[in-house]
């Protein structure tokens, strides 16, 4: 395991020393800092490396493609021009690299950069099979294209959860739930889990639950009066006929409504391909 993990960041640092980023007058790109603006750096995918190769400048990641940087609060010892350092973020399937200079001039210092897809190098990740930008794009896609699933449903409380699509694409499923609410008590999600669990409960002692996490959704919303929709993106994944994959969705309310779909393995081998017009 350990030979693994250095064997991948050996990769993630040679692929980033084997393509400096320039910007197009063949320099390194630049950015001004001063220690009292945040300047904040957005990639258009989740940033999964950085480093920062001084202590002058300080860095965290408020969001998961955003970096936030600031000189150290000593700026005595920067003179105007100072390069403090160089600055590498590496995101999923791409990377790039910026100087960071001193101003003593806070209304110099950029506060904002946001980075253009074509402003960064690709590079190969041996950990990441499809970026989150791509998932989402695909994700949207779906949203877009007709229901497949007419059958695959349950109603409790006046509430009706329905398997719309599944998708597989590498190694991944796309699967499609939404929500119509026939009450007029708006609904405020708790929480929604995701199980492989046995179809048919005959001993407490006996009943077995996997939990699942999917790897990205695309609906944020915690709350909705009459429709929510989600796309789910989760690892491939199989289990036995004997068994089947729910989506428990609950209520925040002590006396919460909670409805859960149970999805059974032969409609996730029916999981469609992409097409192409999904894919473009």
């Amino acid at each position: 395991m350990k030979r693994t993990v250095i064997l991948n960041v050996l990769l993630v640092l040679v692929n980033v020393l084997s393509a400096q980023v320039m910007n197009k007058s063949g320099e390194m790109k630049t950015i001004s800092v001063n220690e009292q603006v945040s300047s904040h750096i957005t990639i258009g995918e989740d940033i999964e490396y950085v480093d920062i190769s001084t202590a002058k400048i300080v860095g965290d990641l408020p969001v998961k493609n955003i970096l936030r940087i600031k000189p150290v609060n000593d700026s005595m010892q920067f003179k105007d021009g100072d390069i403090l350092a160089l600055i590498t973020i590496v995101g999923e399937r791409s990377k790039i690299q910026f100087n960071c200079t001193y101003t003593p001039d806070r209304n110099k210092a950029v506060s904002n950069v946001d980075v253009k897809t074509e402003d960064m190098a690709s590079y190969v990740n041996v950990n990441v099979d499809m970026p989150k930008a791509q998932m989402r794009r695909l994700a949207w896609s779906i949203w877009n294209d007709g229901h497949k699933y007419f059958d695959v449903s349950r109603e409790d409380y006046r509430l009706r959860i329905t398997l719309n699509n599944i998708y597989t694409i590498k190694g991944y499923f796309f699967i499609d739930v939404s929500i119509r609410n026939k009450t007029n008590i708006e609904y405020d999600v708790d929480q929604i889990r995701f199980k492989i669990e046995d179809k048919k409960q005959t001993k407490a002692t006996n009943f077995q639950q996997i939990e699942m996490e999917p790897v990205l959704s695309i609906n944020e919303g915690d709350k909705f009066t009459k429709e929510y929709r989600n796309i789910y993106i989760f690892d491939k994944f199989t289990f036995p006929d004997e068994k089947v994959f729910t989506v428990e969705v609950a209520e925040k309310q002590v006396s919460g409504r909670t409805v859960i779909l149970r999805i059974d393995y032969a409609d996730i081998l029916n999981a469609d391909a992409f097409k192409r017009s999904l894919l473009f």
